[in-house]
């Protein structure tokens, strides 16, 4: 189940996991999540999919978020990926905290990490990030609002100045919607109608919400789960990721 033969580009086949729970639907990018609940000191962890069996030319790219909050691979940082996969953190957390863990299928995310100076709000991107691509922005494992929280363009820039040690993540993605509820509003309908579980991803005020636990999807919508709805003003970010 949920594999198929690939090559190895000389002529050998093999049977390889392509995604967890039925695979890509669509033209959409598969996302298997897996959710775990901590015990006091945990380091160790078990990503829901293998991200690098050996097979692939660059491993699957991996991100994990804390209690909602995105963390930072590296050794001086949060975490560190083992093949084939283990999420190994630097430092134990606490028990009862949620670590979601995030592993892609047939995309590549493409991330710049930075640490601010004081007062510093322009951020050179490096690498491969184009300008004519859509950011995810993160500070401090925050996800910030395009447009709202700041603009893109070769660089990213911040509308308001930041302070010494701050982090600021930039993630490419290909689409996305950014959503504001009214007073208890509950249902949000994403614009592309190729959004399913397996690929799509919810922020409330820049928090990783839990799928079954904090939302549910519709035909297409997302629905969150709270009987007494959003307040005013909360952000609904619904991303989507596209190969």
């Amino acid at each position: 189940e949920d594999q198929a033969l690939v090559t190895d580009g000389s002529g050998s086949l093999s049977f390889k996991t392509l995604s967890g729970g039925g695979g890509a639907t669509g033209s959409a990018t598969t996302i298997s999540t897996g959710v775990t609940t901590a015990t006091q000191g945990q380091t160790a962890f078990t990503t829901p999919n293998v991200f690098d069996d050996g097979s692939q030319a660059t491993p699957f790219s991996t991100q994990i978020y804390l209690n909602g909050v995105k963390q930072r691979a590296g050794a001086s940082n949060d975490y560190q990926l083992s093949a084939p996969q283990t999420v190994n953190f630097n430092s134990g957390v606490t028990v009862g905290d949620d670590v979601s863990i995030i592993v892609y299928f047939g995309h590549t995310l493409e991330e710049e990490f930075f640490t601010a100076t004081q007062g510093q709000k322009d951020f050179t991107l490096a690498g491969n990030l184009a300008a004519s691509k859509n950011y995810k922005v993160f500070l401090n494992g925050v996800r910030l609002r395009n447009t709202v929280d700041y603009s893109a363009s070769a660089a990213v820039v911040l509308n308001q100045v930041t302070n010494a040690g701050d982090q600021v993540d930039i993630c490419s993605d290909q689409a996305e919607d950014r959503l504001t509820a009214v007073q208890n509003q509950t249902s949000f309908a994403p614009s592309d109608s190729n959004t399913t579980s397996d690929n799509m991803q919810v922020y409330l005020n820049g928090i990783l919400l839990r799928e079954t636990e904090d939302w549910s999807i519709g035909s297409p919508s997302v629905t969150i789960l709270d009987a007494d709805g959003l307040s005013a003003g909360d952000h609904v970010d619904v991303v989507v990721r596209r190969s």
